[in-house]
């Protein structure tokens, strides 16, 4: 009934565990409910502090106003900063039992300066504070397991699809008095991150840095720091190499020494000994902005040899894995678009094939992987001729299941080739996954197109697909149509993949997943035919347009290309999204399991979305 308080019928411990996640001012509002609400709030465990930074004066140009308004808006600014300090002492101060979870979250809008300015001004400029130093010392905070700190602003979306190239932090952290409890260690925009030589986190476990600037050695001071640290998050970090007294920057690893930038290629070395899942999103090294001239890209080395899982989003570079991983099962790896076009002009005047020998270089390291996950552009990776394949190409005998998302030139041969070198490395495939588009993954279209205009226009496809589907004769269709009057029947061989033998598809696969638009190059439609002809126990087909319309591709008369001589095709209406054929053979069987044991099924429908 409305009426009803159900949330008074929980009992403590779950509200307690309810509010363990709610910031601090609306949990300790809930007192007001009643008498036995009035103290949960207390004993969650956790101060969550949040609080939205706005300057009366940065909506518009701040020198465009009056001096005297300035200091009056500047006296507000820091005065509601004031105020939060204290509210977060007394939260601190109200909590009973010990606190394993305090955060921080801060938003502010276009003016990125407003949070160092929150964190570290004060009405005297010429005096620096610490809010965040003060709160952490507090007494109160020295048991903390759980450390989080959010700074967003609006212009933290833009750096999602690019390395990062500066720094942009807003504060430092340089203590932790809570380093023998802490577990979990999360941080937005720190550009400091330096601790005492002397600290120690023995149980810290996770440790996450998004939009943060760290010199490598302070990073590796932290590392080395954190025996059981399994799991590593650096997202958009901008890893920076400091400057000293004659002019020259140093290369900066864990072997304990330093060399001069004009005896050695920069290089960033990480050692994460106990490292299980190790995430680099984004991450810019300031060498490579420095040396943009003469094409580097810079380094990076690992040394993780626990490592099961490894993600990497940013242009392609040296690499290495200095440890193997016998235990890597999940690989993701996504290459950008380099958007330095001074060095993208040096590396295609001096080697047109440094890119695709940085990209075998890179998956070289990860022979050991169980699932291959890639977001690449095929003419990028694409080796050609008996020679060069010997040289480049390894061997995965160990992946299952190979995820390719890949943009093509749809005039061009280079996609067939780059599926090929991957059909032939992986030779124990069972689940093969494509989606390949001919659009640059750097376009895009303005925000009203991406949001309800898309959404009705994939639904409207998306009913007419099912309802061509529902009506269609029973029959089987005889003629390949997208519904547009192409035809695509008599769809040609794939130069590069056809009349090759791959162990995978004689042996192995039996899942193949294809998104794509049909086009005039039917690119898509024939790797349908090509994997209906050459994978001899292919058991499951799953083809998706990627815009729901499921009509141009429930047209394919698939049933002709899978059908062997020696059985037949039953075809049936699963459900209205989905189309599937069953092989039945033709012998006799004594069992249902046996019969269950001997099918085959191909399905046409749509891929999960993420």
């Amino acid at each position: 009934m409305a009426g009803d308080d159900r949330l008074s019928a929980l009992g403590d411990d779950l509200l307690r565990r309810i509010l363990h996640f709610v910031p601090t001012k609306e949990a300790a509002s809930t007192s007001a409910l009643s008498r036995r609400w009035g103290s949960l709030w207390r004993s969650t465990g956790a101060v969550n502090l949040a609080v939205r930074i706005q300057h009366d004066t940065r909506h518009g140009y701040y020198h465009d106003y009056s001096a005297e308004r300035r200091r009056l808006a500047d006296e507000a600014f820091f005065s509601r900063r004031d105020a939060f300090v204290l509210a977060a002492k007394a939260a601190l101060d109200a909590a009973t039992g010990v606190i394993t979870r305090l955060t921080f979250h801060m938003e502010a809008g276009r003016d990125e300066s407003l949070i160092g300015m929150f964190l570290t001004r004060c009405s005297d400029r010429a005096v620096d504070v610490d809010v965040l130093g003060d709160v952490l010392s507090h007494p109160a905070a020295r048991l903390v397991e759980e450390l989080r700190v959010t700074a967003v602003d609006s212009n933290n979306c833009i750096y999602a699809d690019q390395e990062m190239f500066k720094s942009i932090g807003a504060y430092s952290i340089n203590s932790l008095p809570s380093s023998e409890t802490l577990r979990v260690l999360d941080l937005t925009k720190c550009n400091s991150l330096t601790m005492p030589a002397t600290a120690a986190f023995p149980r810290l476990a996770t440790l996450r840095l998004r939009l943060c600037s760290i010199e490598p050695k302070d990073l590796q001071a932290l590392l080395d720091a954190a025996p059981e640290l399994t799991s590593v998050h650096l997202e958009s970090v901008f890893l920076t190499v400091p400057q000293v007294s004659d002019g020259w920057h140093h290369q900066v690893g864990y072997f304990g020494h330093s060399t001069p930038k004009a005896e050695a290629s920069d290089v960033v070395r990480l050692r994460c000994p106990a490292a299980t899942m190790l995430e680099l999103l984004c991450c810019g090294l300031e060498d490579q902005q420095r040396n943009e001239c003469d094409g580097d890209r810079g380094t990076i080395e690992i040394d993780a040899p626990r490592l099961r899982s490894f993600i990497y989003k940013g242009i392609m570079r040296r690499f290495l894995l200095r440890s193997p991983a016998p235990d890597m099962g999940q690989v993701e790896l996504h290459f950008l678009h380099d958007t330095n076009e001074l060095r993208r002009d040096v590396l295609r005047n001096n080697d047109k094939e440094t890119t695709r020998v940085l990209f075998w270089q890179f998956v070289q390291n990860f022979t050991s992987a169980k699932i291959l996950k890639l977001k690449v552009n095929l003419k990028d990776i694409a080796v050609k001729g008996k020679a060069r394949r010997i040289e480049l190409l390894c061997s995965f005998p160990n992946v299952e299941r190979l995820e390719l998302e890949g943009m093509h030139d749809a005039a061009s041969k280079t996609a067939a080739v780059a599926i090929a070198n991957l059909l032939h490395c992986c030779a124990a495939l069972r689940d093969l996954r494509l989606k390949l588009s001919t659009i640059p993954s750097d376009s895009c279209k303005g925000s009203i197109y991406k949001g309800e205009f898309l959404g009705r226009k994939d639904q409207l496809e998306y009913d007419k697909s099912v309802n061509r589907f529902t009506c269609r004769r029973s029959k089987a269709i005889t003629s390949l149509d997208d519904g547009s009057g192409d035809k695509y029947d008599d769809v040609s061989d794939i130069p590069g993949l056809s009349g090759r033998s791959f162990t995978c598809l004689h042996k192995s696969m039996r899942r193949v997943a294809l998104q794509f638009r049909l086009d005039k190059s039917c690119f898509g439609v024939r790797l349908i035919r090509f994997f209906a002809d050459n994978a001899m126990v292919l058991e499951e087909m799953c083809l998706d347009t990627g815009n729901r319309r499921l009509s141009e591709h429930m047209n394919l008369n698939i049933e002709k290309w899978i059908a062997p001589s020696n059985a037949y095709l039953k075809s049936k209406n699963l459900a209205e999204s989905s189309w599937e054929f069953t092989k039945i053979p033709r012998m006799t069987l004594d069992s249902a399991a046996g019969f269950a044991n001997s099918t085959a099924g191909f399905t046409v429908l749509p891929l999960q979305r993420k």
